[in-house]
């Protein structure tokens, strides 16, 4: 028998402004009972925040709270159908079971699409001896001269090195991503980089290998890592800032 799917999980769903500048602007969350699945939606500060946002698709209001029985289109567009034959070799690079559920390969996969600059994450997890743990994928790969053939030396487990870049001119909170041997083969998210903040002020983050996908994979998909680390005592990441919900009453979408 499989794993039930976790009874509530949240992504958080980012937009960049035509600048680069990444906003998390939504909270997508899936709730499941016994007899339902219902899905939720809010925007966040970060919304009110985000420079001459336009609502995203079938969310016209910032401040109602938006509730269907299945998933909101904005995030069904954004999922690879099962029936593709190609579907299979898809879960494979984001280091997933072929039976993994909608949401998780939404997730991980962060739901990129070439047509627009919305984006989604999960919320870290709490593993078996209470640590945070999250997995994501090395940004900014293909900027990265030494990154392509650095890449294909890893293996899964390894560990990698965090150097922050201070004059970085897109972002000075910036964390490039190195091998043992001083090779830049990715950055950080952006939108890790609050949590990084806590995790580094409270101890030493750890940065491995989890997977390595083939040189003729898209660059964004090239490494996946994992961060493990203590759980700083009170520390819930996305409870503050930009990720607060801005909802006041709600409406239940029928599309």
């Amino acid at each position: 028998m499989g794993m039930s799917a976790p009874a509530s999980r949240r992504l958080w769903v980012t937009r960049r402004s035509a600048k680069g500048s990444i906003k998390t602007v939504g909270r997508l969350t899936e709730q499941r009972t016994r007899d339902e699945t219902t899905f939720e939606f809010v925007y966040t500060v970060g919304a009110e925040l985000y420079p001459d946002l336009v609502p995203l698709p079938g969310f016209p209001d910032l401040h109602r709270r938006y509730e269907n029985t299945e998933l909101f289109p904005l995030f069904t567009s954004r999922q690879m159908p099962r029936r593709r034959p190609d579907y299979p070799s898809f879960v494979e690079q984001l280091n997933l079971p072929i039976e993994a559920d909608p949401f998780e390969v939404l997730g991980r996969s962060e739901g990129k699409r070439m047509t627009d600059r919305i984006e989604v994450f999960p919320d870290p997890k709490r593993d078996s001896e209470g640590r945070l743990t999250t997995v994501f994928f090395a940004r900014g790969v293909r900027h990265l001269p030494e990154a392509t053939d650095a890449i294909t030396t890893l293996h899964i487990g390894e560990e990698l090195l965090l150097a922050n870049e201070p004059q970085n001119r897109f972002n000075p909170r910036a964390r490039l991503i190195n091998t043992q041997t001083g090779h830049g083969v990715g950055y950080v998210p952006d939108y890790l980089l609050h949590v990084m903040d806590h995790l580094q002020a409270a101890g030493d983050p750890r940065v491995t290998v989890e997977h390595v996908n083939s040189p003729d994979s898209p660059p964004h998909m090239r490494l996946l890592c994992r961060i493990t680390s203590p759980w700083p005592t009170g520390l819930d990441p996305f409870a503050d800032g930009d990720f607060r919900p801005i909802a006041i009453q709600p409406v239940t979408t029928t599309s």
